[in-house]
């Protein structure tokens, strides 16, 4: 059941579903609760998209050698999957991870250069094939179980066909809604009102019917602080994805990501992270879970850590890295809120801590009801619960916590005692 892209119109029109996924397959959105504010957009591009560790099966690593792994979910509300394929249809444990975790999943929908605009000149034929492109992709991301499609027109479009350019994003847009309330359509920064491919790194009055047709914009990443000022004035401010790209080409990136994300925060902007797998591609001989605490970690005071919304799960914090050094997207549990050098995975599962007599906060819940609260955590070696901030309680019975009273959740801590490294190997939380 390997999800592949799709690489021609004709492909495109003449999709039916194809027999590699079905809706047994199909991971829930929970932990999900739409916002106003500022959201972060994760743009996944990396060596080309669809790599062996991505399939059902995973990819065998050496011992000591890692894959490129997205750990943040809780500090981030949309997935894109993004390649240079016509349409990129994200693989579908990232989709089943995302939603795992509160996540929109986004496909990609691209057209470039010279052949770009011979497939957007039929694309935009007439409203009969604009309209068969719109619904074939509201079908593809429905069929899928993802939550919509990033637009990114990087060719020029001739001028007679803008209109029929601005209805497809809007019918797009408004079609996926119908299947999906939660979906999103995000236009990218790039072709202008008169069909000229013209990145302005703002919304303007010359982008702003693409941004008005759709839910979102995706700004390029060159912009500076007045780029930002004249975005303001066309839009709502957390409908404009400020675009920060890791590689720091045009912007300030790499390790210093967190200086464009304060200036995002500064205007109230939504921010879209372009490229975060640099991590693996510039230091691929490095520890993996420990590179992306180092990169994330700098974010965290211009990020909301996105609460849980309901109860009644159970994880093992796999990252996906199995013992024998297989990686499978699929083995990937959910994942802690507050990954930090002293509280993170381990290969195989299972969550280290690191010292003695302190508290590591695991879970934030949206302040959720409770008449009974049964919490089982397996453990290497004695710790105690710490439940919305109060004093480490002990278990109730081996490595079994039961809270009687009625009540709301806010949080989880665990409280390590007298062991310098502590191994949490299961944590479930039940309510009756």
């Amino acid at each position: 059941m390997t999800i592949s892209p799709i690489d021609t119109l004709e492909e495109l029109w003449n999709w039916e579903g194809r027999n590699d996924v079905g809706d047994e397959y199909k991971e829930p959105l929970t932990h999900f609760k739409p916002h106003s504010g500022p959201q972060i957009l994760v743009c996944h591009d990396m060596r080309g998209g669809y790599l062996e560790e991505e399939t059902k099966e995973g990819k065998q690593f050496e011992e000591e050698k890692y894959p490129y792994m997205f750990l943040n979910w809780w500090q981030i509300d949309i997935f894109n999957y993004f390649s240079h394929h016509f349409v990129t249809i994200p693989p579908e444990d990232y989709t089943r991870i995302a939603h795992k975790h509160g996540v929109l999943s986004l496909g990609t929908f691209i057209t470039e250069w010279k052949p770009g605009k011979e497939i957007c000149s039929k694309i935009l034929g007439n409203e009969e094939t604009m309209e068969k492109t719109a619904d074939s992709l509201v079908a593809v991301a429905n069929y899928y179980g993802f939550d919509g499609w990033l637009i990114n027109i990087e060719n020029e479009i001739d001028k007679d066909k803008i209109e029929l350019l601005i209805q497809f994003c809007s019918r797009l847009t408004q079609k996926s809604k119908e299947y999906n309330p939660n979906s999103k359509v995000i236009w990218y920064d790039s072709v202008l009102h008169n069909g000229k491919l013209d990145w302005q790194n703002c919304l303007n009055e010359k982008n702003n019917k693409f941004y008005e047709a759709c839910d979102a914009i995706y700004l390029n990443y060159n912009w500076k602080d007045n780029h930002l000022f004249r975005s303001a004035e066309y839009g709502l401010l957390d409908r404009i994805f400020v675009g920060i790209d890791v590689w720091a080409r045009g912007c300030i990136g790499e390790f210093d990501c967190d200086k464009s994300f304060a200036v995002a925060k500064l205007f109230h902007m939504s921010v879209s992270l372009f490229g975060p797998g640099w991590i693996y591609e510039k230091f691929s001989e490095e520890n993996q879970i420990l590179k992306g605490i180092q990169f994330w970690s700098k974010l965290y005071p211009f990020v909301r850590t996105r609460p849980l919304t309901s109860l009644n799960f159970s994880t093992d914090f796999c990252t996906g890295m199995e013992k024998d050094w297989r990686y499978k997207l699929s083995s990937v549990h959910l994942q802690p809120q507050n990954l930090t050098s002293f509280c993170h995975q381990i290969i195989g599962s299972g969550l280290t801590l690191f010292g003695r007599n302190r508290n590591f906060l695991i879970f934030n819940f949206d302040s959720i009801r409770f008449q009974k609260l049964k919490i089982h955590c397996t453990c290497d070696c004695p710790i105690r619960i710490v439940f919305n901030k109060s004093d480490p309680i002990a278990p109730s019975k081996g490595s079994i916590w039961i809270i009687e009273q009625t009540g709301h959740l806010e949080s989880l801590s665990i409280h390590t005692t007298s062991h310098d490294i502590t191994v949490i190997r299961n944590f479930s939380v039940f309510s009756e």
